[in-house]
């Protein structure tokens, strides 16, 4: 069976030397992992990344290789059939490129998916974006560019896209 896992990085900017900043997962059924990590390099933020993305940073940093044995832990307890689902192919990169400076490639069994350029039917892509928009609106209290936040969001709206609701 395969295990949904929904997932947001914020990295220091878009450009191929960016540094994983933080990252979110949540599972189909609301399980939750959530890291802030703490060898990047600030100064490589770029001005957007450091007036939105910082300020919501709250947990004590753990180094990348703390951040990948968590991770691998955690997703043992979902099986081997892992489906991780982002909204942007940044996410994906970003977290292989983290695997990569510790000479790790990403797990075989992990394949990932855009969203939500994976719904065939334009109305469940339009439903989406809708979506996305509208969990922020329903609490406004939820910050936009926190990683486990933007999973959250990622998660709702896709569930939502995908039954049509």
């Amino acid at each position: 069976m395969v295990t949904r896992l929904f997932f947001d990085c914020e990295f220091t900017d878009l450009r191929d030397s960016a540094s994983l900043i933080s990252a979110g997962f949540i599972t189909q059924s609301s399980d939750q992992f959530y890291v802030e990590l703490s060898d990047y390099a600030v100064e490589a933020c770029n001005d957007f990344v450091k007036a939105t993305v910082l300020p919501l940073l709250s947990l004590p940093p753990i180094s990348t290789a703390e951040f990948l044995a968590s991770l691998t832990d955690w997703l043992q307890r979902w099986g081997d059939d892992l489906l991780f689902v982002a909204d942007s192919e940044w996410d994906q990169k970003i977290l292989a490129k983290t695997f990569a400076a510790l000479g790790q490639p990403l797990p075989a069994n992990w394949r990932f998916q855009k969203t939500p350029d994976n719904f065939t039917n334009g109305q469940q892509r339009c439903l989406f974006n809708d979506e996305l928009g509208a969990y922020f609106l329903r609490d406004p209290d939820q910050q936009r560019h926190h990683a486990l936040t933007d999973a959250r969001a990622i998660r709702e709206a896709y569930l939502r896209a995908e039954l049509g609701l």
